[in-house]
This record gives C-alpha cells, sequence and structure tokens, in this order.
C-alpha cells in the first residue's frame, strides 16, 4: 500500500465534516431514545440512521489515520454523512410520519 499525503486545508475540510456527521449523530441518537418507546417504527429509523452513521464516521476516520485512502474518496464518504445520511433520514420520518407511525401528541 501506498502512503498518501493530505493537505492541510482537506484535512480541516475531513474533520469538520466528521464532527458534523458526529453532531448528525448524536440528534438521531436522541431522536431515538425519544420514540424507541411511543413510536417504534419511527424509533427503528432512527436506529438505522444511528448505525449508518456510527459505521460511516470510523471507517473514514480510519482510513484517515491509517492513510490507505486518497483524501477525494475519504470526502465523498464524509460528506455522505454529513449531508447525504441527514437528508435521507429526515425524509424517511417525514414519510413515516405521513403514514402515521410518528408521535402522537394529542390523543
Amino acid at each position: 500500500m501506498s502512503e498518501n499525503t493530505y493537505s492541510i486545508g482537506l484535512s480541516l475540510l475531513f474533520w469538520l465534516l466528521w464532527v458534523v456527521g458526529l453532531l448528525v449523530l448524536l440528534l438521531f441518537g436522541f431522536f431515538l431514545l425519544a420514540t424507541v418507546v411511543d413510536a417504534p417504527v419511527m424509533g427503528v429509523w432512527n436506529g438505522l440512521v444511528v448505525l449508518a452513521e456510527i459505521f460511516v464516521l470510523f471507517k473514514t476516520a480510519r482510513h484517515f489515520v491509517r492513510k490507505d485512502l486518497p483524501l477525494s474518496k475519504l470526502l465523498l464518504w464524509i460528506a455522505l454523512a454529513a449531508v447525504g445520511l441527514p437528508l435521507v433520514a429526515f425524509g424517511g420520518c417525514l414519510l413515516l410520519d405521513d403514514l402515521q407511525f410518528g408521535l402522537r401528541f394529542a390523543g
């Protein structure tokens, strides 16, 4: 395996996006705890989002530390975690809410 060198600016962008992905993970972890009892289908969806975020975040951090993948590929993966997964996750939550699988506040 060849050793890749990463520029400082792109490394900072990587870790900034990684932290955004971590915040998304924490947000959906909270949603998981909030919905698991009252809306189990929504809780399962939030759990899947949390598992996907954990997988992508740890995979990209491991490859970044090992420097065994080009940074361009890692930035694509981390952009998926920071932008793509939240969009899919919120869309799924809205879909489940429209199908009456979401939380019911008034009766």
